[in-house]
C-alpha cells in the first residue's frame, strides 16, 4: 500500500493551521517529517493523523489532574443536601480555594 506523503503546506491545510506551526512541530520533533532539500520537508498522511489525535503528555497530565481535582470536589460535597445552585456556588468557591492554594 503506497504511502501517503504531504508537503508542509498540504498538511497545514487540512489541519487549517499555519504551515510555520508545523514548521515548529517538526523541528521540535512533535511531528515526525522526511526531509527533503535543504528546507522542505514531506509528512507522512498517518503520522499527521496520530499527532492530531493522540493527547500530549501535557494534555494528558493536565487532564488527569483536572479529573482528580473533580473527584475531589466530588467527595468534599457529597452527602450534603444543597439544591443545583447551591451545589454550584459551592463547587466555585471549592475550585477557588484549591487553586489559590496551589492545587491546580
Amino acid at each position: 500500500m503506497p504511502v501517503e506523503m504531504l508537503t508542509v503546506e498540504e498538511a497545514a491545510e487540512r489541519l487549517k493551521m499555519n504551515p510555520q506551526t508545523l514548521r515548529r512541530w517538526i523541528r521540535s520533533g512533535l511531528l515526525p517529517a522526511t526531509r527533503v532539500g535543504r528546507k522542505e520537508y514531506r509528512i507522512n498522511a498517518a503520522d499527521l493523523e496520530d499527532r492530531v489525535t493522540q493527547p500530549t503528555a501535557a494534555q494528558a497530565a493536565a487532564r488527569t489532574a483536572a479529573v482528580e481535582r473533580l473527584l475531589a470536589l466530588r467527595e468534599t460535597l457529597r452527602g450534603r443536601n444543597l439544591s443545583v445552585a447551591e451545589l454550584l456556588a459551592e463547587s466555585r468557591k471549592e475550585l477557588e480555594a484549591r487553586g489559590a492554594a496551589g492545587g491546580r
